[in-house]
């Protein structure tokens, strides 16, 4: 089996390293747009911080605040437009995962001058040269720092896919710690679970598991099931934020496939149409839907779960403590918790199947009709 590791981005990571924010972008570009959220990096002073810090540098600096949580297509073009029409050859994403998601998509159309769904939907490579990006992430959560994909929806159609291309590698990820401290509790909560999961499902869906792989995700996994309930008790603990955001960066970057024995994200795929047809945070839908998938998954993998159970939690019932490790977190939800609709089930599992091509991969098959069955399941 081959395996190819290529990471090209520079990670600084620690206490303080937003500092280096401004020196790392006067290095990357001279004009740059500064994406992110809509409300709470201004409302937290961070915003303003990074501004400074750019100005400083010499980095004249256009803010594009309109990124919303599972970041529209329709909006990463109106950034992508921006970076046209302002001349911008740098793009600067200051939040968590739809904000860096939004930005490396703004990377891409502003690179090949098409809207972002053409490339989603097709194969071809951006034309163009496209601008520098950094990311600065605010949240322990996605891991979009540490590689070149990003999820998008197309809301008119509920569509949420996924997109990869190496101009959205960012050149300098700043992993921070101090800057997750603003987060509040839920999205602390809901970032938990989406590191969790990024470990697990690869984790479970191994078709040849390799022992320098399982140590790395074993280790992940400790570290968010240790970390994210201190956490969540003293929401000013750094050791527990950094140790969160090292999990984070490693679940997604292509280090995680060292050894040779990665797996598929399945239950995100499954997750992706609950989250594009509702707009519900993604780490809610995966709380809902993980102990379905791991109870269909369990008939072909119960030796992997076992493992889970003895080498994450102490004890061989790897199913079970997951479920009361979510209970203990305040995340055992259910869909019905989110107004799900029963009537609209089939639609989703219909979109999942389409939207999430690499649901092939796991181990038992997950057809429209199963997929709308876990999601009856999880309600």
């Amino acid at each position: 089996m081959l395996t190819t590791f290529y990471i090209p981005t520079r990670i600084i990571f620690g206490p303080g390293a937003f500092r280096q924010l401004g020196s790392h972008a006067a290095a990357t570009g001279k004009r740059a747009l500064l994406v992110t959220g809509k409300n709470s990096i201004r409302a937290c002073g961070l915003l303003d911080r990074a501004l400074s810090i750019l100005k400083e540098s010499g980095v004249e600096t256009v803010v594009f605040d309109r990124v919303e949580p599972n970041p529209r297509s329709t909006t990463v073009d109106s950034g992508a437009r921006l970076v046209k029409e302002e001349s911008l050859d740098l793009v600067i994403a200051l939040g968590g995962g739809s904000v860096m998601d939004g930005a490396k998509g703004v990377v891409i159309a502003a690179a090949g001058g098409k809207p972002i769904w053409h490339y989603i939907t097709k194969e071809e490579e951006p034309e163009g040269k496209a601008p520098g990006l950094i990311t600065v992430p605010t949240v322990a959560a996605s891991g979009s720092e540490s590689n070149c994909g990003a999820v998008i929806t197309n809301w008119e159609t509920h569509e949420k896919c996924t997109i990869g291309r190496n101009c959205a590698y960012p050149a300098v990820s700043i992993v921070d710690p101090e800057l997750t401290l603003t987060l509040p509790l839920k999205p602390t909560l809901q970032g938990g679970v989406d590191i969790f999961c990024h470990l697990l499902e690869r984790y479970i869906t191994a078709e040849n598991p390799a022992p320098l792989t399982d140590g790395i995700i074993e280790t992940a996994l400790k570290l968010v099931v240790t970390f994210l309930p201190r956490a969540s008790a003293d929401l000013n603990d750094i050791e527990s934020r950094t140790q969160l955001s090292w999990a984070s960066t490693i679940a997604c970057s292509d280090f995680i496939s060292l050894g040779g024995g990665d797996g598929a994200l399945t239950l995100h795929g499954i997750e992706h149409a609950v989250s594009g047809f509702y707009d519900i945070a993604h780490g809610d839908g995966l709380a809902a839907l993980l102990p379905a998938w791991m109870e269909y998954t369990y008939p072909v993998r119960h030796k992997r779960f076992a493992r889970l159970g003895e080498n994450v939690f102490g004890h061989n019932d790897g199913i079970g403590a997951v479920r009361q490790w979510l209970v203990q977190i305040g995340m055992g939800l259910k869909l019905r918790d989110f107004d799900i609709e029963d009537a609209r089930i089939p639609a989703m599992a219909e979109c999942a199947v389409k939207t999430a091509p690499w649901l092939v991969k796991h181990p038992l098959p997950l057809e429209a009709d199963t997929v709308a069955a876990l999601y009856r399941q999880s309600w």
